[in-house]
């Protein structure tokens, strides 16, 4: 089972951080997930929310503010990283799940700009995933090869009305579904699961958190879980291993 820190190890340290990043890695994640936006002078930063009010206590969106203005502000300490110190700090073995947020902000160039970086720090580990699959198309028309994870959330289960999107994952080859662990038990997740080990495409649970979460994961046979909560969830794996 692949371990990717959420938001680094979010359940202990500031998410998205360096620090978050960094001991997500120490406590024995595989790797991390983040989430990246634009700034008002084009640089990639590393944020959950598209204002910082939440994690730096400030009502300003980030497209509002240059990276100058951004690196004011803290958060336990900790600024808001850029995507390239990420790469810089992190082991170039550690897995990269980037998460493009274009769902509320079109950001212009976020696409081509995440490629240019990620091709200079060993594509092959990197995947890049979206709630917006629109961005998820326009990735594969600038790159045929770069690992695609395909994001439902609520919006995309609550109808179950998959159908669109199911099709769309196969027409630009995507490598994993990326579904929220409250999926589970939703009418029609059954097919969903076997529909994605039919068609090779692997199953990540994000939000899986709880010993009950990880067990289910390894049980249904999903590639990976995105956790809060890192040191549980590699004690978990590593006691499965040596059973």
């Amino acid at each position: 089972m692949v371990i990717l820190g959420h938001r680094g190890y979010s359940g202990a340290y500031p998410e998205n951080t360096l620090l978050s990043f960094q001991k997500a890695i120490e406590y024995k994640a595989d790797g991390i997930e983040l989430d990246v936006h634009l700034s008002k002078d084009g640089q990639m930063v590393v944020c959950h929310d598209e204002n910082m009010y939440r994690t730096y206590g400030k009502r300003r969106w980030i497209k509002d503010e240059t990276l100058n203005e951004i690196k004011e502000y803290e958060s336990m300490g900790q600024k808001m990283p850029t995507l390239k110190e990420v790469f810089e700090v992190i082991p170039e073995s550690a897995i990269v799940d980037v998460e493009l947020k274009t769902n509320v902000i079109r950001y212009k160039n976020l696409e081509e700009d995440v490629l240019g970086l990620i091709n200079d720090c060993n594509p092959e580990r990197v995947w890049l995933s979206s709630f917006n699959h629109e961005t998820l198309v326009k990735i594969r028309e600038l790159d045929k090869n770069v690992k695609l994870g395909m994001l439902f959330g609520e919006e995309h289960l609550k109808t179950l009305n998959l159908k669109e999107s199911l099709n769309l994952s196969l027409k630009i080859n995507v490598f994993s579904y990326n579904i929220p662990t409250y999926a589970v038990g939703i009418e029609g997740f059954d097919d969903f699961f076997s529909f994605a080990k039919e068609n090779g495409i692997k199953v990540v649970f994000w939000d899986s958190n709880t010993v009950e979460d990880f067990d289910f994961a390894k049980k249904c046979g999903a590639y990976a879980v995105i956790t809060n909560e890192v040191e549980r969830a590699a004690k978990f794996f590593k006691e499965e291993k040596e059973k």
